[in-house]
Parts: C-alpha cells; sequence; structure tokens
C-alpha cells in the first residue's frame, strides 16, 4: 500500500517512521512545502521506497496530480487546509485521514469537523473514506469514550479531560501545550461549545475551571473548557443520547491569565505588529516564538502525557462511572522515536488509522469521526503496538 504524508513537521515525521515499520505499507510519499524536510527521509534505506515532493497547500489545484497512485493520505499540515486536501483525494481516488480540525472558517461558521463531514454523500458515492481528527485527542478520546459509553444503557455525562507536565531547560513552568503553538492559541482563543441537554452551547474561553485528577506521575492539574472536536461529534455517533460532553484542558493558570490579558489589549490580532530590528512582525508570532517548538526540542524532555475519559450513566440499574486513562512518559516516547509523547501517541493513533481505513473498523465508505469505528478492532491495535491504556469502573449513588 502506498501513503501519502501531507506535512512532515513533529507528528508526519514520527508517522513516517511508524509506518515504515508496518509490512502493510511498501511506499511513503512525503509532501511538504519545506523541500528539505522531505528529502531527508528519501535518503533513508530500507524495504519502504520513500519518495518526496515539495508542494504548497497554498495553491492546491496541483495536489490531485502530486497524490494519484496513493492510497491513502494523511493530511498533518495545518487544519486550516483540511477541505483542499480532503477534495484533493476524491479527485485522486485516495482515502483520507487527518489528526486535528479547524474552528470555524468565519465568525457564528460551522465548525470546521462539521463542515468536512459534510462531504460524506461525495466519499461515500466515489467508494472513499474519510477518517477525521485521528490523533490523540482528538481521536484516541473518541474512540475510549464510545468503548465506555457501549458498557452502560443511558449516559448522562461524557467528560474528556487532557493533561501532562514537562520539564524542559530554561522553562520554570511544567504546564506547557506540547503540540502545535498556533493549535494552541487557537484553541485558547476560540469559545468553546459544550453539549447540554440536546445542542451545542458556547461558552466563555476558558471558563468553568476545575481540578483534575490525572494518574500518576501528572496528579491534580486545573483544567478548563477549550474549544474541541470531540464535542461536536460524539453525541451524533455514539448511538445513543448523552445529556452532557464537555472536554477541559489542563494550563497554567498564569499562563491563561497572560493570554487573556493580550487578547484584551488587542496585541493577539493578525495585523497587530510591531518592530524588531528592521522588520515588522505580528506581535501574536512573537508571542509564540517564545513558547517552545515541540518538534525541537531536545531530548530527554520530563513529565509526562495524561489523557483521560469518563462516562458517566447507568447500566442495569447501577449508576457507574467507567473511566479510560493513557498515560506515557516523554522519556519513553523520546526511547521510541526522539519525540514527546503528545506527538508519538498522535502518530500512533494516525498510524492505526491508516491501516485500518480498507477494513471491517469502517462503517462503510463515507466520512467519519473516530468514534464512529469498531473501538474492539482500534484497541486491539493500539494494545499490539505496547501503547498505554487503563480501564476502571466506579459505582456513584444516584442522584435524588
Amino acid at each position: 500500500m502506498k501513503v501519502a504524508i501531507i506535512g512532515v513537521g513533529g507528528v508526519g515525521r514520527t508517522l513516517a517512521q511508524l509506518l515504515r515499520a508496518e509490512t502493510a505499507i511498501d511506499s511513503l510519499l512525503l509532501i511538504d512545502k519545506e523541500e528539505n524536510r522531505v528529502r531527508f527521509f528519501t535518503k533513508m534505506m530500507g524495504r519502504v521506497k520513500v519518495d518526496a515532493a515539495p508542494f504548497d497547500l497554498n495553491a492546491p489545484s496541483g495536489l490531485p496530480r502530486v497524490l494519484r497512485g496513493c492510497a491513502v493520505v494523511v493530511n498533518t499540515a495545518p487544519p486550516t487546509f483540511n477541505l483542499a486536501v480532503m477534495d484533493g483525494c476524491l479527485l485522486a481516488g485516495a482515502h483520507y485521514i487527518d489528526v486535528a480540525a479547524s474552528g470555524p472558517r468565519e465568525p457564528a461558521g460551522l465548525p470546521g469537523i462539521l463542515e468536512q463531514l459534510q462531504r460524506h454523500e461525495v466519499f461515500r458515492a466515489k467508494g472513499l473514506r474519510a477518517l477525521l481528527s485521528m490523533g490523540l485527542d482528538p481521536g484516541m478520546s473518541n474512540v475510549l469514550a464510545r468503548e465506555a459509553a457501549d458498557t452502560l444503557d443511558s449516559i448522562d455525562a461524557i467528560r474528556i479531560r487532557s493533561g501532562g507536565t514537562a520539564q524542559i531547560p530554561g522553562y520554570v513552568s511544567d504546564i506547557f501545550p506540547l503540540y502545535s503553538r498556533e493549535t494552541f492559541l487557537s484553541d485558547m482563543l476560540l469559545p468553546p461549545s459544550a453539549w447540554s441537554d440536546g445542542g451545542l452551547r458556547e461558552q466563555e474561553p476558558l471558563s468553568d475551571s476545575e481540578d483534575f485528577e490525572f494518574p500518576p506521575p501528572v496528579g491534580v492539574q486545573r483544567t478548563f473548557l477549550v474549544s474541541h472536536e470531540e464535542v461536536k461529534t460524539l453525541p451524533r455517533y455514539l448511538g445513543k443520547p448523552v445529556r452532557r460532553v464537555d472536554f477541559k484542558q489542563a494550563f497554567h493558570p498564569e499562563l491563561i491569565q497572560a493570554v487573556l490579558s493580550l487578547k484584551i489589549l488587542g496585541l493577539l490580532a493578525e495585523d497587530r505588529k510591531i518592530s524588531i530590528g528592521l522588520a515588522r512582525v505580528p506581535f501574536r508570532r512573537a508571542f509564540l516564538q517564545a513558547l517552545p517548538e515541540p518538534s525541537a526540542l531536545v531530548h530527554p524532555v520530563g513529565g509526562a502525557k495524561a489523557l483521560s475519559v469518563e462516562a458517566e450513566g447507568t447500566a442495569g440499574g447501577t449508576r457507574k462511572v467507567e473511566r479510560r486513562d493513557i498515560v506515557m512518559d516523554h522519556r519513553e516516547a523520546g526511547r521510541r522515536a526522539a519525540i514527546t509523547a503528545v506527538i508519538y501517541l498522535t502518530a500512533a493513533a494516525a498510524a492505526i488509522g491508516t491501516l485500518l481505513i480498507g477494513g471491517a473498523a469502517f462503517p462503510g465508505p463515507g466520512v467519519y469521526p473516530p468514534e464512529a469505528l469498531d473501538p474492539g478492532l482500534v484497541l486491539k491495535e493500539w494494545v499490539a503496538r505496547n501503547l498505554p491504556i487503563a480501564r476502571s469502573s466506579r459505582t456513584v449513588p444516584i442522584p435524588t
């Protein structure tokens, strides 16, 4: 099977490493606007043939020609390009996977993942499959929520919590976003929504803070509501009603305060520029440059990534909470692929999606979020790769 990877940053680079070890893969095509990024991999010797194709997604009309002959295309480029790459796959006759979705293209517009799901009938008519937001969170978070929900007769709430620590030389805080810096800022500034009593309800950015206990070594962290894909899709694809779905992420409170203050001052607007030497650059870009770039960190990095999913409801007349946890030490991810746990687990999920996309894990041709897949088949592949997962269950009192 020939697989194209678009965007060879941290996730794309790690995904290429993982897919080179899979017997089902015989050829990789790496696509990135930075030619030096992709040429490096073509020099690697091994069973899997690796080709490179420099391409700028800002001018996507030639993309179908580049993708022709690929069975699957995995898009790890910025999510703003998702729709353009999906359209390229339709014309090239290739299955499609990405690892995250964008926000609305205009104020009060449709969230990116819901706009992508509108391509369902077009993909189905061509016999093609698209798997959206198949990373760690979103991605495995959806799969874990589906597996937990399947054990319940009725669901009151699904709570997804993302946390972790990172000891990075030169930085005082140990709670930094170890994923795309631009995506991090968008997550913080977009008004989040929570699913409540049959609809999406918009909330204030970074509101409804909660101290959540992650498994060790992460422990208790302050989490905040952020905009995330799972909230938009889980109520539609679980197959049973759910009263509430929310997603909260751990951030250092002082970082939260700094970002909100800069937003109030108008400094994070795209057109707000400052002078640095002889150049005029957006303040937003300068601010992001002060944060660590995850794909460029020198290893080992201390700390761990934690993802926890809770589904609360009833089963057999008993009220219970089904919990699923994924925890990985950054040093273990560094040992495996010289990368952080966030990026490694995201790439691992995308690799599993790539291998399953043509098989029985899918409902059939069309466009789907991860919870539409058979969770048993996904998690079988997860465990086979010695990836972490813990399951627990506890009973709780029935509300009076």
